[in-house]
């Protein structure tokens, strides 16, 4: 940096930068003296800088252990989603109720160009979860009990298209791969109305999912429960589903959303 650079440039936003790029890098939630440790900032000025980021999104500190991750404003910001704002609002209070109902992690997602984002997460005790971090991306539909739910949605000819696009690969010895069984998969999410994962992208780990609607009508995203297959057997398949889509329907009530009577 030259010496009119020097002269031009903003400490502050220097220190906030690098704030963000260390737990950025970081990739897990880090705790304040973590922080402290590994860059050069005053006590105080930190702080400030802190509280500064996470009021306008750009972190966020978890309430019960206070620890700080990257802010869901970068996923708005880069994906151009001003709208998952309102749903993660609108899903929080849910979700929580549910986290703390059954102890399972509780992940909040949506649809962005035929891949799936991860827009929020409680972890359960088992610390299970499907993405390594907030903003986490996943292409592959058909593997996971949120694109199922999607898929069971679409418009048939859309969904042939848009599986035909990002085609069925294996991510487990579990994973279906075979057409004719995913769209019996499909009409059983349908008919359910929450969306089943049996370790089709991880061993060892089950999910539920169901679908959350806007004031419109439209599918915006999906509530789903996560959790090791010791702690989630197949006879709870029912009793989860039924609380997860019991999630969703509040979520989508906070959206505005009426069900057909």
């Amino acid at each position: 940096m030259g010496q009119n650079d020097n002269q031009n440039a903003v400490p502050a936003i220097h220190r906030a930068i690098d704030v963000i790029e260390f737990i950025s890098s970081a990739q897990r939630e880090l705790s304040f003296s973590e922080i402290m440790d590994n860059v050069d900032i005053p006590r105080q000025s930190l702080i400030r800088i802190l509280n500064t980021l996470c009021s306008r999104g750009f972190l966020d500190k978890s309430s019960q252990r206070g620890l700080y991750r990257i802010g869901l404003k970068f996923l708005y910001l880069g994906h151009g989603l001003p709208d998952k704002f309102e749903l993660r609002t609108a899903a929080w209070k849910a979700m929580k109720a549910l986290s703390q109902k059954t102890g399972k992690t509780i992940e909040l997602s949506s649809l962005d160009r035929d891949q799936l984002i991860l827009l929020e997460q409680i972890r359960g005790s088992e610390e299970m979860a499907l993405y390594s971090r907030v903003g986490s991306v996943i292409p592959y539909l058909h593997a996971v009990s949120v694109g199922k739910v999607y898929l069971a949605l679409m418009d048939p000819d859309k969904r042939r298209r848009v599986l035909r696009k990002i085609g069925l690969p294996a991510m487990t010895k579990h994973t279906i791969t075979d057409m004719a069984r995913l769209e019996k998969e499909i009409q059983e999410t349908q008919e359910r109305g929450f969306g089943f994962e049996d370790q089709e992208l991880r061993e060892g780990v089950r999910r539920v999912a169901a679908p959350v609607f806007n004031s419109d009508g439209k599918h915006v995203g999906c509530i789903g429960l996560s959790a090791a297959i010791f702690s989630f057997e197949r006879d709870d398949l029912d009793k989860y589903g039924r609380m997860v889509r019991e999630a969703a329907e509040k979520t989508s009530a906070e959206l505005g959303y009426v069900s057909n009577p």
